[in-house]
């Protein structure tokens, strides 16, 4: 029987959740709880709050950094593009440590129970979401694999190829739902049953933030959760049910080629010693040199606090210049795997309401159209919904909440103990049975601000590594 169902919509805001276009969510977030300061971890990407949803844990802690990043142990001067099969690669090539820390069905597997994933997103997120699944008797469902491989030619057999995944992304949503009814619910019943739907992220990057498209494919697949939710009554249960995204959204103004900004301040952007490498993730850039050179490294520190597309810089090199900036631990990358500087692209309100109050430079896509990455409030402020038996009721939390309490929240559900390494909290807030004060409580949550430099401000929520970066 499925005890807890996490079901992601990739890129949803809050404020695109209403009764007209979602309305089984609408209602899940009536009959249960929003939290109305939920946010992503930073860099902004899927991947990367991926694995901080399934791990409790900040990027620089998990080591999957971003959607775009540098793995050491395999290469110190290749970019790698986080999906499958070269994650699986790296993963073989560190012994099951592509992530630093267990995933959520690594925990609960000690205690006999079950995770399945169906993910109609990009294979890297759902491969994250447990490398090692074939090893703990899991199972991950992808269009481009399953992990154990067993389960790809059953599937197929049973539904035929995938969809491709094109924008709008509506044959994806229903398969993926198709397969989460048949296969995962009804062949495999799972303890931990987590489905992701490919929308409105897809049709956002290609038609833009809140188009028509992405209105559509939001309606769409709402509705193929109704139908999850319809089969799992008809089995005779309520699960608690989790509805979250990994990221929110802004509008692409301008495009900055990041390596051609850098040629023309004099760097170097090959691969051999004493280069710039450069890792573009949308809204942010993780900036690494491939030499030890302090020199190099400040200048180019130097050179990124004057270029008009840099929002804010994050890094952990000795500073000698006159603005002091955060380090990379106060926003969660501190690790193995951490860049020289992660750096968010310009971002600026634009007077118009959420979902399209805030445009920003991209390292890529096209004027318009939507974008992520970075450390904006639309970025980095996702959705969070909660209802089931273990639920309140019609509750409105107004605690700083994150994609990083996912885990911790669903040991405390299935009554197995939070690990202590873990950076996010259990909702207790939200829990039947409890009296939080939301208004006052400082005892589970603490603020603090870090300047950025002018304009810019970091905010932390709670006391674990959670930010958002806004820009004057």
């Amino acid at each position: 029987m499925t005890s807890i169902l996490i079901v992601a919509f990739d890129g949803l805001q809050p404020s695109q959740v209403d009764p007209q276009r979602m309305p089984v969510v609408s209602k899940i977030a009536d009959d249960g709880v929003r939290f109305l300061h939920n946010h992503a971890v930073f860099p902004s990407v899927t991947r990367a709050n991926a694995a901080t949803l399934v791990t409790g844990v900040s990027p620089g802690k998990h080591g999957l950094t971003a959607n775009k990043s540098i793995f050491p142990e395999y290469s110190t001067n290749q970019v790698v593009d986080a999906l499958h099969p070269k994650l699986s690669e790296i993963n073989q090539l560190t012994k099951g440590k592509l992530l630093f820390v267990p995933t959520i069905g690594e925990l609960i597997r000690k205690h006999n129970l079950q995770w399945v994933s169906v993910v109609g997103g990009t294979s890297g997120n759902a491969y994250v979401q447990h490398p090692n699944a074939a090893e703990n008797a899991h199972v991950v469902i992808h269009p481009e694999f399953t992990n154990p491989p067993v389960h790809n030619d059953k599937i197929r057999s049973q539904y035929g190829d995938w969809p491709s995944k094109k924008a709008p992304a509506a044959e994806l949503i229903r398969r993926t739902a198709d397969v989460a009814i048949g296969y995962a619910l009804i062949e495999l019943n799972p303890d931990v049953l987590l489905i992701w739907f490919p929308e409105p992220d897809t049709s956002q990057h290609a038609f833009g933030v809140d188009s028509s498209e992405a209105r559509d494919m939001i309606e769409l697949a709402d509705q193929q959760l109704g139908r999850i939710l319809k089969k799992i009554s008809q089995q005779g249960y309520e699960p608690d049910v989790f509805i979250v995204s990994d990221h929110g959204y802004e509008t692409i103004d301008s495009v900055i080629d990041v390596h051609k900004e850098l040629i023309a301040g004099g760097f170097n952007i090959k691969s051999e010693e004493n280069s710039v490498i450069v890792a573009d993730n949308g809204g942010s850039v993780l900036f690494y040199i491939t030499s030890t050179d302090h020199e190099l490294s400040i200048r180019l520190l130097r050179w990124l606090s004057v270029q008009k597309w840099v929002g804010s810089i994050a890094t952990d090199i000795p500073q000698d210049t006159d603005a002091k900036f955060p380090t990379l631990s106060d926003i969660g990358l501190s690790g193995p795997r951490a860049p020289l500087f992660a750096v968010t692209m310009r971002s600026s309100a634009t007077g118009q309401i959420a979902p399209l109050a805030r445009s920003g430079t991209a390292t890529g896509g096209i004027v318009g159209m939507g974008s992520h990455g970075g450390g904006s409030s639309a970025e980095m402020h996702n959705t969070l919904i909660a209802s089931g038996p273990s639920f309140k009721s019609n509750y409105r939390s107004n605690l700083p909440s994150g994609n990083v309490d996912i885990a911790p929240t669903t040991l405390h559900l299935l009554n197995i103990p939070v690990p202590d390494h873990f950076d996010g909290r259990v909702l207790t807030e939200a829990l039947q049975h409890t009296d939080i004060d939301t208004e006052h409580n400082s005892r589970s949550v603490t603020r603090e601000s870090i300047e950025l430099k002018p304009g810019a401000v970091i905010k932390s929520h709670h006391s674990h590594t959670e930010y958002i970066c806004e820009f004057g």
